[in-house]
């Protein structure tokens, strides 16, 4: 319980980070009339603000539906469509995503799929001869998904931004540790107090003592952007993406690097993601841009949310990786119910799985 005698100056949350993650938990405890401030200072090579945005149902070489998709994807663009009325703007491309198949077996086994319950709610069409719009690596044929797209989140953070500082709760600074006090009962920062603090700082947050036992770990990605003579009116997607900006500009990546020596685009890294391309497309594309972030990986590629293990009122919401656009909408809401009833949370998502690693410092 709060000490009722400094009850009536505590703010209810402090929030770490403005990417997707802090972006969108504090649009939704802004709409439940909380008290918060949000602390983040945007930087260039921020993992959110460089990513690709994409939600896709259907990954990796084996084209399996991704890890709960049945649970995701039906909330994704509801939910994205809601929030863009909210913050009167425009970021959600419900445009599909178009699949090659490698092999006749793999038009066959998707052709059959068609028919399987599990499969039909993502399954928009089957190809089974070469997309007409572009030339692409695809004799035989592709599938066109459902519940797929992306989501324009530069422009999604900049209208969460422009929110937050008309409400007066933004703060366009870095989270200074030396500035937190923990108290029995709440924190204060900068001589603020706070019911509860929650970071959304991705792999900064491993900077901190609160949390710097976790397992998380950064991975690099990289991503073109080029000018393309045809115009494509849907993501194209197997083993590289090529995502639509505009008439005549398209985003192509991405690749995962464990191991980097720095932050910026390189050489290495664009010709990787060209070699892709060209394993896949027929068109010529010129090259005008390169861009990189730094994503908050997990060992076992969940998200981790919920409690510190010694502090009730210190709280996680991180570790999205490459497929933020994807999990947040559904896991935002089950964070918002824990946070209320200290229930909710899967124990696959639950920074609990993770409390020995804590433990045994």
């Amino acid at each position: 319980m709060v000490n009722h005698k400094i009850s009536e100056y505590l703010k209810d949350y402090l929030i770490i980070g403005h990417g997707l993650a802090g972006a969108v938990l504090s649009q939704q405890l802004l709409e439940k009339q909380q008290q918060i401030t949000v602390l983040d200072l945007p930087t260039s090579n921020h993992s959110s603000s460089v990513a690709a945005g994409l939600y896709n149902p259907v990954t990796g070489r084996k084209m399996v539906k991704t890890w709960m998709a049945d649970e995701l994807f039906p909330v994704i663009e509801p939910f994205y469509r809601q929030l863009e009325q909210h913050l009167n703007s425009s970021f959600l491309l419900d445009i599909g995503i178009y699949r090659p198949f490698v092999s006749f077996e793999e038009q066959n086994d998707w052709d059959a799929k068609q028919s399987d319950d599990k499969y039909t709610p993502f399954i928009k069409s089957i190809r089974k001869k070469n997309l007409d719009s572009v030339s692409l690596h695809d004799p035989f044929g592709g599938i066109h998904l459902n519940h797929a797209g992306f989501v324009k989140i530069p422009q999604l953070l900049r209208a969460s931004r422009a929110a937050l500082i008309q409400a007066h709760v933004c703060e366009e600074k870095y989270f200074d540790q030396s500035q937190l006090k923990i108290k029995s009962d709440h924190i204060t920062y900068e001589n603020i107090a706070y019911r509860r603090l929650i970071f959304c700082n991705g792999i900064e947050a491993l900077q901190t003592e609160l949390f710097g036992w976790l397992p998380m770990h950064p991975v690099k990605g990289e991503i073109l952007k080029a000018k393309m003579g045809k115009k494509i009116t849907t993501i194209l997607n197997r083993g590289v993406f090529i995502l639509p900006l505009d008439h005549e500009h398209v985003r192509i990546g991405s690749n995962y690097q464990n191991h980097f020596d720095n932050i910026l685009p390189t050489e290495k890294g664009k010709e990787e993601i060209l070699q892709r391309l060209n394993g896949v497309l027929n068109e010529p594309v010129t090259i005008v841009d390169s861009t990189a972030g730094v994503r908050p990986a997990t060992k076992d590629r969940r998200p981790i949310i919920g409690k510190h293990p010694e502090y009730e009122h210190i709280y996680i919401f991180n570790g999205f990786g490459s497929k933020g656009v994807s999990l947040i909408p559904y896991f935002s809401k089950q964070f918002m119910t824990y946070l209320e009833t200290e229930n909710g949370l899967i124990h696959d998502v639950n920074v609990s799985r993770y409390y020995k690693a804590y433990n045994s410092r």
